[in-house]
């Protein structure tokens, strides 16, 4: 039955009197997740740069260039801890002997 409320939205001249999905509403949220999308990134790879990320997108990231180096920094390479193997790295580094 809700489903046919939101088809509704017009009267018998066709005109637009509202209801619906909010579209204002979505758009704040899309916007939303993708300005967390650099933090979020981060976080679900366990990133040790992951509390850098966050301050840099949350303190630049309203600025278009903040924004592009958090995604930057969550994309770019990070050297394995102290004591890993560095496998993907290692594996390509003997093909090419």
């Amino acid at each position: 039955m809700r489903v046919l409320s939101l088809l509704q939205a017009v009267d018998e001249t066709g005109r637009y009197t509202g209801g619906g999905l909010p579209k204002g509403a979505v758009i704040i949220v899309a916007l939303v997740l993708l300005y967390g999308l650099p933090s979020m990134l981060a976080w679900s790879r366990k990133s040790r740069r992951r509390w850098k990320i966050t301050a840099v997108n949350v303190l630049l990231g309203w600025t278009v260039i903040g924004w592009v180096v958090a995604m930057v920094m969550t994309w770019a390479y990070e050297p394995p801890g102290d004591g890993d193997v560095d496998v993907d790295r290692f594996a390509v580094d003997n093909e090419r002997r």
